[in-house]
């Protein structure tokens, strides 16, 4: 699926410097009420083990939440991190309870392999505002192309001198190549810092090689057209008719 062109030249000048991206009016203000709404819901019925983060999974099987993901300058930034050939991996949500959340700066690859070839992308949807007080991803811009940068940094969870937090109002949806240093930063509001999580991967991705997901349920595909369709199943030359 191509969707570059939903992008502007800055946007794709940003998102391949920096590695990251936000990406404002992807989502009205009636679908964040609805996913607000939805995970209240879920989170009323889904066991925490966790006690600084809350986390929902299964959210692909979720109509409320495709908001958070399907849009077409979202599904253009992750095409612009991943190529042509990528998939999505799941939908989830992650809460930072109050309290809770100082990580060390970290990747979430193991290792970079080729250079300049990225295996996984995420969109970050803020169901609330995203604000310095209530722990905000922190990300070192361009570190997926310098992991030099780090050097010298001996103590991952103090600050960075480069790092940028990922400020923006709720439903803003934040595009994030993982190949950067980023982590979670501590909230020090009263209220969780609630997003959703839609996790991309390159189809080469020696992980997702490894270990294939399976296709979702026909329910899950029918409500989908089916350029969305190719992202979701393994075998995107073969979009099943419904």
């Amino acid at each position: 699926m191509s969707e570059n062109s939903a992008l502007s030249q800055r946007e794709t000048q940003e998102l391949d410097q920096d590695g990251c991206l936000a990406l404002t009016g992807v989502v009205s203000d009636l679908q964040l009420q609805a996913m607000r709404c939805r995970l209240d819901q879920l989170l009323a019925v889904t066991p925490q083990e966790h006690a600084g983060t809350m986390i929902v999974n299964g959210l692909l099987n979720e109509p409320a939440f495709d908001a958070a993901w399907q849009h077409p300058r979202i599904l253009a930034g992750a095409e612009r991190v991943l190529g042509p050939s990528y998939r999505l991996l799941g939908v989830f949500c992650r809460g930072l309870r109050p309290g809770h959340g100082q990580q060390a700066l970290h990747t979430d690859w193991g290792g970079q392999g080729e250079p300049g070839v990225w295996y996984v992308c995420h969109a970050i949807c803020a169901l609330v505002d995203f604000t310095a007080e209530n722990g905000a991803t922190r990300v070192v811009p361009g570190s997926h192309r310098n992991p030099w940068m780090l050097r010298g940094h001996h103590d991952l969870r103090r600050p960075h001198p480069q790092q940028r937090q990922l400020l923006g109002k709720a439903g803003t949806v934040f595009l994030l190549n993982v190949h950067c240093q980023h982590s979670a930063v501590h909230n020090a509001a009263a209220d969780p810092r609630l997003a959703i999580f839609a996790s991309f991967s390159r189809r080469d991705s020696p992980l997702l090689v490894q270990t294939p997901i399976a296709d979702p349920a026909p329910e899950v595909l029918t409500r989908h057209p089916d350029a969305v369709r190719r992202i979701l199943i393994q075998e995107p030359d073969n979009v099943p008719e419904y």
